[in-house]
């Protein structure tokens, strides 16, 4: 059976060389998806550069052999020559002053247009998934960290771009020095040629190795990075004060860090004598060469302009060897491109599958979930075994439960954020799978427990409801004067602009409850286009007695002609629902209205009457 992790990413990839260019093989392919102009001009100004080395080396060997001895006088047909090779040199020499700054440009322009790639697929392919199974994966996690270069160590994409062309140029630059090598005899480039791949290979594939390990080592680095986040972000500015954690933070940050980086090293002996065997090869295959050549030089068996182009052509071969900061800054920026095309396809890898039907409308008649059963991955037990529930068109439906009984589990259920493993929940008899997930979402507003608080302009906070749909004001204004948040809002220092976080010029924050009013005003802005399913998921948990009281009074108006699901620890908050289930070890073991629940003297009867008495007790003292 194949695992999770091929399901989301596929057959695992092989190690080795083919593993280690796979990176670069990838950015290859990323280049021209970027910007096939800018891929086409970086390519040419490459190979011009290329070709130049060359060119410059042979300018410098005709102009030393045509210059004469020392004190030697020149004819003018022998002076026009060397003022001919010298301008040859010259402008060899401006060429290639004038291209390195246009491949610099180029390789920039399009590192930018591969940094915005690359970020829209990692964006697109995290969005993109109906469901949100493969972003709760750590795997998924690790690879979307990966893909960002965040707190890996990994450079930016853009440096592997520049890095590029450079490259090519000193490998084009080796290869043409041992062909020109040749002249001198036809074994001259094979020592060198084979002395310095070989070493180059060595330290190529220790770098491989730790950028290997770096990314295997992501889940440390993860933390390391979260830590850090926690340190610095305002929002835990005040409980690190209050509780001291600073040193605790410190601390564990550098523990993570350290654990994550610390395999990096690997086996340093073992690297110091390949240190040494590299450079003892390199010393006998340039002996190999250079004496040879040194000799037949003295001798003179190879005038002045040879023996000047084969001592550059030597030098030269050292581009096949390991070129230090080029390869390094290739390799570990690069590296971030197969994450990114591999979060990219997660779409394609997605549990929740897309149905076809149509939801507009939905539901006439009700919903229901029929013996559902559901289990978080790697869990060990079932949020729901057989669950029965049925909720009908129109009608408020408050689920309560202790904590962890799944109650929030129903509403990502019923939102397709996940699918049952077992069992189905239907609207109006038709199996949500069946349904067109996006059109089913527009039937739904959410208030989620954990709703987000977007740093954004109030317009923006909760016009989210419906972002698809023009901006319509009175439809915002309405939203805000239901859900008690007008007054508020008309308050801000620039309305509905104004944006919602002191972090940005002119912006400022709101209270708790200010927050939560503002997510039931964008679940209502929903409502406005069209939603007829409202879930509220712990509404009040944030509002004071005054606010709480408020929403009880306006719950009918909230919820007239919705079908309504409530989730609320508070019983005086689900009393106003039509009827009240109660969840428990997987199912629905109570229903009823408020007042048959409390006639049956059950779990739910209970439970009010502890409550009940909290409150009592709170108001007596």
């Amino acid at each position: 059976m194949p695992t999770r992790r091929a399901l989301l990413w596929g057959p695992a990839r092989p190690r080795g060389r083919g593993r280690a260019a796979a990176p670069v093989r990838a950015l290859l392919r990323l280049l021209p998806q970027a910007s096939l102009p800018l891929t086409a001009a970086l390519a040419a100004l490459a190979l011009i550069d290329a070709a130049l080395s060359p060119v410059l080396m042979l300018s410098v060997g005709v102009l030393m052999g045509r210059l004469p001895d020392a004190g030697a006088g020149l004819g003018s047909a022998a002076g026009h020559g060397v003022l001919t090779a010298f301008a040859v040199l010259c402008g060899v020499y401006v060429a290639s002053v004038l291209v390195e700054p246009a491949v610099e440009t180029t390789a920039g322009r399009l590192g930018r247009q591969v940094t915005a790639r690359t970020a829209r697929l990692v964006l697109r392919g995290s969005l993109r998934p109906a469901g949100i199974a493969a972003l709760d994966d750590p795997a998924v996690a690790d690879r979307l960290t990966l893909a960002q270069g965040q707190g890996t160590g990994m450079l930016p994409v853009a440096r592997a771009v520049t890095a590029l062309p450079a490259l090519f140029s000193a490998r084009a630059a080796g290869v043409t020095s041992a062909v020109l090598l040749l002249g001198f005899h036809w074994w001259a480039p094979l020592p060198l040629i084979a002395a310095w791949t070989v070493s180059g290979r060595w330290r190529d594939r220790e770098v491989r190795r730790a950028v290997d390990v770096q990314a295997g080592a992501t889940t440390e680095l993860r933390r390391a990075e979260y830590l850090r986040g926690v340190a610095l972000d305002g929002g835990a500015a005040k409980e690190i004060r209050v509780f001291g954690l600073a040193p605790w933070l410190v601390d564990r940050f550098t523990r993570a860090w350290l654990a994550g980086v610390g395999r990096i090293g690997g086996n340093r002996r073992d690297a110091v004598a390949r240190d040494v065997a590299a450079a003892l090869l390199l010393v006998a295959a340039h002996a190999a060469v250079l004496v040879p050549l040194a000799v037949e030089s003295a001798h003179g068996g190879i005038g002045v302009a040879r023996t000047t182009v084969y001592l550059q052509a030597v030098v030269g071969t050292a581009a096949l060897g390991w070129l230090g900061d080029l390869q390094w800054t290739l390799a570990r920026a690069s590296a971030a491109v197969p994450p990114a095309l591999e979060v990219a396809a997660l779409p394609e890898r997605d549990s929740v599958v897309n149905g076809v039907l149509p939801a507009a409308g939905l539901p006439a008649t009700g919903i229901r979930f029929e013996r559902v059963a559901f289990s978080y991955p790697g869990a060990r037990r079932p949020v729901f075994d057989a669950l029965d529930l049925w909720l009908p068109a129109a009608g408020s439906l408050a689920v309560v439960g202790a904590n962890g009984a799944g109650k929030t589990t129903l509403v990502k259920l019923l939102a397709r954020l996940h699918d049952p493993s077992a069992g189905r929940v239907t609207v109006d008899g038709t199996d949500l799978r069946d349904l067109d997930v996006h059109s089913w979402r527009h039937q739904l507003a959410v208030v989620f427990q954990d709703f987000v608080r977007y740093e954004l302009p109030a317009r923006d906070n909760v016009g989210f409801g419906a972002v698809s749909a023009p901006r319509d004001d009175d439809a915002l204004a309405r939203a805000a004067h239901l859900a008690g948040i007008g007054p508020a809002v008309a308050a801000l220092p620039h309305g509905w602009d104004t944006p919602l976080s002191r972090r940005f010029t002119d912006g400022t924050d709101l209270s708790g409850g200010q927050w939560q009013r503002l997510a039931l005003a964008r679940a209502l802005y929903a409502v406005e286009h069209g939603a007829r399913v409202l879930v509220l998921d712990e509404p009040t948990a944030h509002l004071d007695v005054r606010a709480e009281a408020d929403l009880y009074e306006r719950f009918l108006d909230l919820t007239r002609g919705l079908t309504t699901v409530l989730i609320s620890h508070r019983f005086a908050t689900v009393r106003l629902a039509d009827r009240i289930c109660y969840v428990e070890g997987g199912r629905v073991v109570e229903q009823g209205s408020h007042d048959e629940l409390i006639a049956q003297e059950g779990r739910y009867a209970r439970a009010f009457a502890l409550q009940s008495a909290a409150y009592a007790g709170g108001t007596h003292a």
